[in-house]
């Protein structure tokens, strides 16, 4: 009952459509159309496209390159608005986007390398731009709403979670069942669903000049260059930058090690392997809970080691 009061309470303080856009953006899409396209994906590139790991490792780093460029969807939603909205239209234009590329990721038989980059390129685009555009509209139903923000994150975050473990549960279904390219035209509901959300979204109609938005764009890029130069912020974007430019990612390379009927390993095997992982994980949050009370004695003991 506290649930539903809890989603009662965010229904009538901001409005259902707000809430729907939380839903549809960060559970159906972000979270199950995630779990169900990284499946997807992972066995589209080995088995449609036969592409090495180390190839399928360069095209999907290319592919979420509109992922890297967030900054600049956020500029444009905030920025420059079409018939006198800002987020309607982004939600609209994504949605049409990620329809469009995930059918013809689903329709196509034998699909050029090239062409399957740009369409999984469209399509990472369209979720980059639905989710800078709900972002937009959770941060002013933050500042409107100031006591209800702590709930916002927390509808995020528990659609999220939902979304990802529905769709990791049914990832293998729907790929035993359609393949890795009618797990494609599948992922064109979450991209409707979002082209719904632009149509239905209460937002209201605000007069612009057009003329204006050429100097908004320095003036908020100056503001953008202005806070990074602080010492506080730029040093944490640095070593953020270090800590993902320097990790090793093996995972294609592991993925197609895991399925290889000959090479690969058992199903008892990988198990295993994935328990032992699991309990190594569960040292490392002891030790960073006994890093935090006493900061000496874990120093102590990598002296030792």
């Amino acid at each position: 009952m506290n649930a539903i009061r809890w989603l009662g309470e965010l229904l009538e303080e901001t409005h259902w459509s707000f809430v729907v856009a939380v839903v549809v953006i960060y559970g159906i899409n972000q979270g199950f159309g995630y779990a169900l396209a990284k499946v997807g994906t992972d066995y589209y590139m080995k088995d449609v496209q036969k592409l090495q790991p180390s190839e399928s490792q360069v095209y999907l780093q290319i592919a979420r390159i509109p992922w890297v460029i967030k900054p600049i969807w956020g500029l444009f939603t905030d920025i420059v608005p079409f018939f006198g909205y800002h987020r309607r239209p982004y939600f609209i234009l994504a949605g049409i986007v990620g329809i469009l590329s995930m059918l013809f990721l689903s329709l196509h038989e034998k699909l050029h390398i090239g062409l399957a980059l740009l369409s999984l390129m469209a399509g990472n685009a369209g979720g980059a731009i639905a989710d800078v555009t709900v972002d937009a509209c959770i941060a002013h139903q933050s500042v409107t709403h100031r006591s209800l923000a702590p709930h916002m994150q927390s509808l995020c975050s528990m659609s999220s979670s939902i979304g990802a473990l529905i769709g990791y549960s049914l990832s293998g279904v729907f790929l035993h069942l359609i393949g890795p390219k009618g797990v494609y035209g599948l992922l064109s509901i979450p991209y409707a669903l979002m082209l719904l959300v632009g149509i239905l979204l209460d937002e209201q109609r605000a007069l612009t000049d057009y003329t204006q938005v050429p100097k908004k764009f320095w003036d908020a890029i100056m503001r953008m260059l202005t806070t990074l130069i602080r010492q506080d912020v730029w040093g944490q974007c640095f070593y953020m930058f270090i800590s993902f430019a320097l990790s090793l990612n093996i995972h294609e390379g592991l993925f197609k090690w895991e399925t290889d009927s000959k090479a690969g390993p058992s199903f008892s095997q990988l198990a295993k392997a994935y328990d032992v992982a699991a309990q190594l994980r569960k040292l490392l949050v002891l030790f960073h809970r006994l890093a935090q009370s006493d900061p000496f004695l874990v120093q102590y003991c990598i002296n030792i080691v």
